[in-house]
């Protein structure tokens, strides 16, 4: 494996000056931290579901068509910001509200929070980039690369538990680029991905009930699009499972087999890449 550098961009401290910690024993404590990471223990799928489970899966199949569905009433003026409101608080604040900064100073959220990975980005302009973006990071990192650093190159842009199907969050990407309301027509793909857009979603993960990307979402200059793909997310903490959890995703085989890629394959030296015409590589 070659050498890489990681950093995150971390923004949460914005909304919440006072972090979790895995310390704190009392419930009641607003940093009590309820999922702590827990090791897994297997790569492959969850057990097939029950009967039970199908029938309630297909229930809130029918419940997301009618509520985010083309003519859902999340769609509809007005409506669409409550329920930001009341179902996704920190995207509500990201939307519509002023946070302080470093000297006090109030700013819109969404300026504040998208400078910080502007600033990393930034940072590594002129490295191969892959931007790992997971739920609501996947939202800041789209406006990021659509809006704040258009310019500097992301070589793969990876998003998981991804919510960027949903319509009222495609609503509100309309809306900023100034584009049609008309929902047949796609969205566009960044234009400085230069080579791919991996989507990985778990069919239990709620955030991702439209996960099929590569249908709201066009090729860009690069010919790039959403390519999505299946991940099962088995993450669990104290026996209850939670497969919208950034762990999860991260260690699945999928998501692991898409930095195996980039980290070895994509940026391998003329060198080892010569060294493959006599032993090709093992993925």
């Amino acid at each position: 494996m070659p050498r890489f550098k990681l950093e995150m961009a971390y923004w949460a401290s914005y909304m919440h000056p006072r972090s979790q910690d895995p310390a704190i024993q009392d419930q009641q404590d607003e940093r009590y931290l309820w999922e702590p990471y827990a090791p897994g223990t297997s790569v492959g799928p969850r057990e097939p579901q029950s009967l039970r489970e199908k029938i309630a899966a297909g229930i809130h199949q029918q419940l997301y068509r009618l509520a985010a569905g083309k003519s859902g009433f999340m769609n509809i003026s007005g409506i669409s910001d409550i329920i930001l409101h009341r179902m996704f608080v920190e995207l509500d604040i990201y939307y519509h509200h002023d946070l302080k900064d470093a000297e006090g100073r109030m700013r819109p959220a969404r300026q504040l929070i998208r400078g910080e990975l502007a600033r990393l980005l930034e940072k590594h302009r002129g490295r191969q980039i892959l931007l790992l973006a997971h739920s609501m990071g996947a939202i800041i990192a789209y406006d990021v690369l659509a809006h704040t650093v258009p310019d500097i190159p992301i070589h793969t842009f990876l998003t998981f538990g991804a919510p960027l199907g949903f319509p009222v969050i495609m609503k509100k990407i309309r809306q900023e680029m100034g584009l049609s309301m008309d929902t047949d027509v796609p969205l566009p793909a960044p234009a400085s991905i230069t080579h791919k857009w991996l989507n990985f979603f778990d069919p239990d993960d709620v955030t991702c009930l439209n996960y099929n990307l590569r249908n709201v979402y066009r090729e860009n200059i690069h010919k790039v699009r959403p390519f999505d793909e299946i991940a099962c997310n088995n993450f669990e903490c104290n026996g209850v499972k939670n497969p919208h959890k950034c762990y999860g995703y991260l260690r699945t085989a999928e998501v692991s087999r898409a930095l195996y890629d980039f980290l070895v394959l994509e940026n391998a030296s003329l060198l080892r890449r010569i060294g493959w015409v006599f032993k090709r590589p093992v993925v």
